[in-house]
């Protein structure tokens, strides 16, 4: 069986550059890699010789690790392995990488350094590509051979990414490195904000390193928690909404993407987001409206837990993309729709306090009305409702 032919039919499965690399990434943070590095070299005008490599200190892998999971098909169901495992099909390495290349090498160390490729051609092979002795993949391999643990993937003839916009490809490879590196910034931001990893992109130094960034601000005093819900579904699994109002300054976020893009539902499993931004083809209920993108709510966020024991209900096979199962969808509406209310009731409320009423009898009522949006008076706040009652009637 040539696995290489089979996997050619992953090669349109809807990853984007950004979405494969992550790919590598989510397995060496399953291999409890501490620190990923990733490197994108571009050889000359055609990009023939060019490369992307992937390297990270965790556990590595043994021979059979590496032949019937990391270059193989699935021959299992996939056993959950805890907190850090982020692989739901199997597929990730092969369906992703192939997207872009057609051939990929792995050099792992676990009990002994092991070489494997597979391409096209060949299947699973010993054969080395051509980039395996250029100086920086050298450096790289002779690093690895001196450690104790860790894992180097490598992608080769890029045929994909040499094809499309092949005059500008060389700029736009590093645009895409950069792109990349500000899609890791959002997706594993919680890892990044608790310590847990490290992520580099084309170097080893603090520049090269990615900066801590929470989309929700939770630590900004100015930020907004409005109340949640957890949610319990029949089809098993239980979800937690939380959602936040960030802060009304926030401008550059330097994710390549606008305030109004980044409102909405964002879906995490396991501290991962999987996909984000946007209200995902809902609305009101028994309404042919949906919610689309709009300045009223650019400042809402809403962090959505995917249950993990039904993870491939919400999750496509490319791991990117999220769609809400029927089940859960009246659900999850329902209190978004009170989330919605709340924010706007909050926000309006807010916008009230910065202008400046236009006499003083607006100006207690205002303030009257304040009051009375409290769920729970005390007594001095009833003795002043009552005074300002009197006052504005005479």
């Amino acid at each position: 069986m040539n696995l290489g032919y089979i996997f050619k039919k992953f090669r349109s499965r809807g990853y984007s550059l950004e979405h494969s690399i992550a790919e590598l990434t989510d397995n060496s943070i399953t291999h409890n890699a501490k620190n990923i590095w990733t490197y994108m070299y571009w050889s000359d005008d055609s990009g023939k010789n060019s490369f992307i490599m992937v390297i990270d200190d965790g556990d590595g892998m043994n021979e059979k690790e590496l032949l019937n999971k990391a270059l193989n098909l699935p021959q299992d169901e996939h056993i959950d392995k805890g907190e850090n495992d982020h692989s739901v099909f199997g597929l990730g390495l092969k369906a992703g990488s192939f997207n872009h290349c057609s051939s990929i090498t792995v050099i792992t160390k676990k009990d002994k350094l092991l070489k494997k490729t597979l391409n096209f051609k060949d299947g699973v092979t010993d054969n080395m590509p051509s980039c395996i002795d250029h100086k920086f993949v050298k450096k790289h391999l002779d690093q690895l051979q001196s450690k104790k643990s860790g894992t180097i993937i490598l992608w080769s003839d890029l045929d994909r990414i040499t094809r499309f916009r092949a005059i500008e490809r060389g700029p736009n490879f590093y645009e895409d490195c950069d792109k990349t590196k500000k899609h890791f910034k959002l997706i594993y931001h919680k890892y990044l904000l608790d310590n847990k990893i490290n992520l580099f992109f084309n170097g080893t130094e603090e520049i090269h390193k990615t900066k801590k960034f929470d989309p929700f601000y939770k630590e900004n005093p100015d930020t907004i928690k409005i109340p949640g819900t957890e949610i319990s579904f029949l089809k098993g699994g239980t979800t937690k909404i939380n959602p936040y109002i960030i802060p009304i300054d926030v401008t550059n976020e330097n994710l390549g993407k606008t305030r109004n893009d980044l409102q909405g539902l964002y879906f995490l499993r396991k501290n991962r987001v999987i996909d984000y931004g946007g209200w995902f083809g809902l609305g009101e209920k028994n309404s042919d409206k949906f919610w689309g993108i709009s300045e009223r709510f650019n400042r809402l966020r809403i962090e959505i837990e995917i249950p993990i024991e039904t993870s491939r209900d919400w999750i496509t096979d490319s791991k990117n993309q999220v769609n809400i199962p029927d089940y859960a969808r009246n659900k999850i509406r329902k209190s978004l729709i009170q989330i919605r209310k709340d924010y706007l009731e909050k926000v309006n409320l807010m916008n009230g306090e910065n202008k400046e009423p236009i006499n003083e009898t607006l100006k207690k009522k205002n303030e009257l009305i304040r009051m009375l949006r409290n769920s729970v008076l005390n007594d001095d706040e009833l003795v002043k409702i009552e005074k300002s009652i009197k006052e504005l009637n005479e």
